[in-house]
């Protein structure tokens, strides 16, 4: 079992999927305390069990709140299967999820229709009771205060939690990919996607000066500032690319737009060092956030 220690009471745990490129992809976030813990994203309904083996194992005998920075299937998904285990938590949540967590069945039926084969390896979501779901957005627990912000980009329905000098940012800055040269980094972008929506996020995520960022996909990285940074440049530079072609006349096939910022978006020269599972992976998602931007400019 992948349970990886990245701070004192930090924890990240891989929630694999038994599908080609989905390992060192989908985690949880753990903050631990004696032996009670909070839970930032407890992944897809597949993998609650790998997640409670992991609170097992390292000593965690209650959780206090489930923290979600969205509700897709692959963050949120498992919610209501967790609480089966462990019935003590609130649930913290931007206040246009609750109806999708209480009741799952439109969110389920739409991830199908977009995800297929894929939204069903993360298995279809349970209810949450919504006297679960936590009214509070920043919450005082242990000796820790942790604030929460929405965050609308990604998703309509986003937030971003902070703790001291942590940032949990689910998508909101796209996401870093483990490589052996400089970290890959992507944006998130998909339909529908709305630019100044997403660019303005990013920036109040800035403002509060975090100093490492905990990505949803994946891992921690320091410099928060400019991974941030970063992920408002590569947004502006696809779009860039993207109407720079529509321009030109060139053909606007989704293929030809991703080897066009393939080629030309240094933050991805790490693509083709990646196993090529990964890269199926990554050209399945980089499709999709194209097709997010397409939607936006044509």
């Amino acid at each position: 079992m992948a349970i990886h220690r990245i701070l004192e009471n930090l924890f990240l745990v891989d929630l694999d999927l038994p599908i080609p490129g989905f390992s060192h992809f989908i985690s949880s976030w753990i903050i631990k305390e004696g032996d009670r813990a909070i839970i930032i994203d407890p992944g897809p309904s597949a993998t609650i069990n790998t997640l409670i083996n992991a609170l097992r194992e390292t000593g965690i005998r209650g959780i206090d709140y489930i923290l979600l920075t969205h509700i897709h299937l692959d963050h949120a998904g498992g919610c209501g299967d967790l609480i089966k285990s462990y019935p003590d938590p609130l649930i913290v949540c931007h206040p246009q999820a609750v109806t999708h967590l209480s009741n799952p069945e439109r969110l389920w039926k739409g991830s199908v229709g977009v995800l297929g084969d894929l939204a069903r390896a993360y298995g279809q979501p349970s209810p949450v009771n919504r006297e679960r779901i936590c009214k509070e957005s920043n919450i005082l627990w242990k000796d820790y205060i942790i604030q929460s912000l929405e965050t609308p980009g990604h998703a309509s329905h986003h937030m971003c939690f902070f703790l001291k000098d942590l940032v949990f940012a689910g998508e909101v800055a796209g996401i870093s990919v483990p490589s052996g040269n400089k970290p890959y980094i992507r944006p998130a972008t998909p339909p529908p996607f709305k630019p100044e929506i997403a660019l303005n996020s990013i920036s109040l995520v800035t403002e509060r000066r975090p100093q490492l960022i905990c990505y949803g996909h994946y891992g921690l990285l320091k410099d928060a500032g400019n991974m941030l940074q970063i992920a408002k440049e590569q947004i502006r530079f696809w779009l860039t690319v993207i109407e720079e072609r529509q321009d030109k006349g060139l053909n606007m096939d989704v293929e030809e737009i991703l080897g066009d910022i393939l080629a030309k978006d240094s933050h991805l020269s790490s693509f083709y060092q990646l196993d090529s599972d990964i890269r199926e992976r990554e050209s399945y998602f980089i499709k999709n956030s194209i097709n997010g931007m397409l939607g936006f400019l044509i």
